[in-house]
């Protein structure tokens, strides 16, 4: 073969590697701007991230549905959050999967509530002003204490500002849904 058709070769080779890293690298770094992947059913929570600040089930009375079937006015009867346990001295590990029915390096608390919420864009906003959100509750739980209904919706957040939260439903048939809302929020 000829010199010249070597060098060919070996050029349109590097070429070829340098380009194709480069979209890898591309399509990664999009990758990390992208809200992250959420799968819920009623035995667990996963994510291709991680749950390093936790994770908040909201059971749920709809007032009202937007035009694309997702609660838009609400109230918030109870909920459950689930808190992770960070070692001391080492760095978290926090989990990428959360079951609900069994114990794992979390644990759970539950409130009775009464709040109202209604969703503007992507957010949601209290209509209670006075009610301070997230308390811890008074007892811990190993397990989730809620237990999910068919026909009851559920709203979810999962302590990432990329994710305003993810509605979850279970028809009478037993089928499940969830709507992912984005909150519009750039992770960096």
């Amino acid at each position: 073969m000829a010199s010249w058709k070597k060098i060919l070769i070996i050029v349109g080779s590097v070429f070829i590697v340098i380009v194709s890293g480069g979209l890898f690298l591309f399509y990664s770094l999009l990758g990390v701007f992208s809200p992250p992947k959420i799968e819920i059913t009623s035995e667990y929570i996963s994510t291709n991230g991680d749950f390093i600040n936790g994770i908040t089930i909201e059971e749920i009375e709809v007032d009202s549905f937007g035009q694309d079937g997702v609660p838009v006015e609400y109230t918030v009867n109870y909920w459950t959050s689930c808190h992770i346990d960070h070692p001391r001295g080492r760095p978290p590990e926090p989990p990428d999967e959360i079951y609900f029915d069994k114990n794992g390096k979390y644990w759970w608390t539950e409130e009775k509530v009464e709040i109202k919420f209604v969703h503007k864009g992507l957010s949601r906003e209290s209509l209670n002003n006075k009610r301070v959100f997230w308390s811890l509750g008074q007892e811990k739980f190993p397990t989730c204490p809620l237990e999910f209904k068919k026909g009851q919706w559920y709203f979810i957040t999962v302590g990432d500002s990329q994710v305003t939260g993810i509605f979850f439903f279970i028809d009478d048939q037993g089928k499940e849904y969830q709507y992912y809302l984005a909150s519009g929020v750039s992770p960096i």
